[in-house]
């Protein structure tokens, strides 16, 4: 959905003060305009990190929150940026309601961040929970430096002051075309929009795109080439030393109508420097808005990873053409993970992940966050076989169990607490707000004249779980992710009031994206 705004000037100026090297604002909230308005406003912005921001933080209200952390690098000092989605304890029904289908475009909105939070207290976040997460995504947790020069283990929030200006140097990989070395820009705009039309046109047989930087050390994204070969021809074009980003045309033939659709094709070869791609994670945002609209990405490194086949397929599971039974917890090619969704912010870069937002031709619709390749957590099984029996159940056409839920057993271990094929309302029945509970639902949408199945996540976390365990589910969240996956849409819920068969089935048509086909 489109976002209304009480005054969105002050809003992009909040934002594009906050992601300039030269101010010392480091955060900035956003929030509903009131419990019953979905019109976004600017709550505030500062200098004075997280333990500024959560003085902003009130139990009734839902807020977006976006944080500019400096992460070192040996010598080097690298600007991450996390998104924090604050949901306060007395915060209506209704209002939550309205986060689930607002929130992917306020993250839109904000631009590329490295992590994400959701809370619903202040004292689920600080400024050191933040650079911790940021650390362990970026895998430089043991690489911080102390005052002295010394490695050390423990997190350190590297915060300029605010009289002087911060620096975005990343290893030695500069841009000189600017003196902000985080922005990114077109190089020929022209033909770069050219070409980007004719390939989205009927009347022309451009069947492919692709673009990368110039020089490869750059900032400037310019078009390397386009042609009417397909997948081929693009792969073709791909080599170990470059980062590219492609589009394809495939036209996918549905009862007795032809379909076209876009796959959006995120290349970063094996040769490309971990600094290099370490930066890339900060033109996520950029990237998606210029390829935007598609309908599937698939993220690789070696060309063994993508093919004619592999996109095809990964086309026809997103439109629900394909087996609506998936063979095993995630479907594979090669190692690479594939998806239905595209990522407007990704965790990681560079990693064999795959991404979150289905942005379907004409209108762009936001889904689960993005799987971590790794979440470091020790979680555990109490019967691991059992629970994944109970997940393949839900997704197999030959037995009518259509939900299944996972909790724990203990702080690390995870065990099944039911399965049925009563659907949401059933599951419901189990939830109560002294569990952390998991859940995968099965629901058939109806397109026309077709049935697709489509699969909820649901991570419903009691309202009576206490703070320092709420913690501790962070580190759980890549294990527990990349065990549900694939699925549709997720659902963040604290309390059964907030999760029915109709949510549900709402939430999946909103982010289907099948009202939004484009036809030849």
């Amino acid at each position: 959905m489109s976002l209304q705004f009480v005054d969105d000037s002050s809003c992009k100026s909040a934002i594009a003060d906050l992601r300039n090297d030269s101010t010392p604002t480091d955060w900035v909230l956003l929030s509903f305009e009131s419990p019953k308005s979905q019109k976004i406003r600017l709550v505030g912005s500062g200098s004075g990190g997280v333990a500024e921001l959560v003085q902003h933080l009130q139990d009734d209200m839902v807020g977006f929150a976006l944080v500019r952390k400096i992460d070192k690098i040996d010598d080097s000092e690298t600007v991450k940026f996390a998104f924090i989605n604050f949901i306060g304890e007395k915060v209506g029904i209704l209002q939550k309601g309205k986060i689930s289908v607002t929130i992917g475009s306020v993250k839109d909105f904000l631009g590329s961040f490295q992590c994400d939070f959701l809370i619903t207290s202040k004292n689920e976040i600080s400024d050191e929970i933040v650079l911790n997460k940021i650390q362990d995504i970026s895998g430089t947790g043991s690489k911080v430096l102390d005052e002295n020069g010394a490695k050390t283990g423990a997190s350190k929030s590297t915060t300029s002051p605010t009289n002087s200006f911060r620096r975005s140097t990343y290893g030695s990989v500069t841009s000189p075309t600017s003196s902000n070395k985080d922005s990114i820009k077109l190089g020929d705009e022209q033909t770069i929009r050219e070409a980007l039309k004719e390939f989205r046109s009927d009347g022309n047989d451009i069947d492919w795109v692709l673009f990368g930087y110039e020089g490869g050390n750059s900032n400037t994204i310019i078009l390397l080439g386009k042609g009417n070969g397909g997948v081929d021809e693009l792969i073709s074009n791909l080599h170990d030393n470059l980062v590219g980003y492609g589009l394809v045309r495939i036209v996918e033939k549905i009862d007795n109508s032809d379909t076209i659709k876009f796959a959006y094709i995120n290349w970063i070869g094996e040769d490309i420097p971990r600094m290099l791609r370490a930066r890339l994670g900060t033109h996520t945002g950029f990237v998606n808005q210029l390829v935007t609209p598609y309908h599937v990405d698939i993220k690789c490194t070696v060309k063994s990873e993508i093919s004619k086949e592999i996109v095809e397929e990964t086309v026809a599971k997103a439109s629900g053409k394909a087996s609506m039974v998936l063979s095993g917890d995630v479907q594979s090619h090669g190692g690479r993970m594939t998806s239905s969704y595209s990522s407007s912010s990704a965790s990681t870069q560079g990693s064999n992940t795959t991404g979150k937002t289905f942005a379907g031709a004409g209108s762009k619709f936001t889904t689960p966050s993005a799987v971590p390749k790794s979440s470091g957590s020790t979680l555990g099984f109490d019967d691991e076989q059992q629970v994944r029996d109970a997940i393949k159940d839900v997704r197999s056409d030959s037995t009518d169990t259509n939900w299944c839920l996972i909790g724990y057993k203990n702080d690390t271990t995870l065990t099944v607490i039911a399965k049925g094929n009563g659907g949401v309302d059933e599951l419901v029945g189990h939830l109560n707000s002294k569990i952390v509970a998991y859940g995968l639902v099965r629901e058939v949408e109806r397109f026309d004249l077709s049935d697709t199945i489509k699969f909820a996540f649901i991570d419903f976390v009691g309202e009576d779980i206490n703070r320092m365990f709420r913690a501790k589910l962070g580190t759980h969240s890549g294990t527990v992710k990349q065990l549900f996956h694939p699925y549709h849409v997720d659902l963040h819920v604290s309390s059964p009031s907030e999760l029915s068969s109709e949510i549900v089935t709402k939430t999946i048509t909103q982010n289907s994206g099948t009202s939004s086909r484009v036809k030849a």
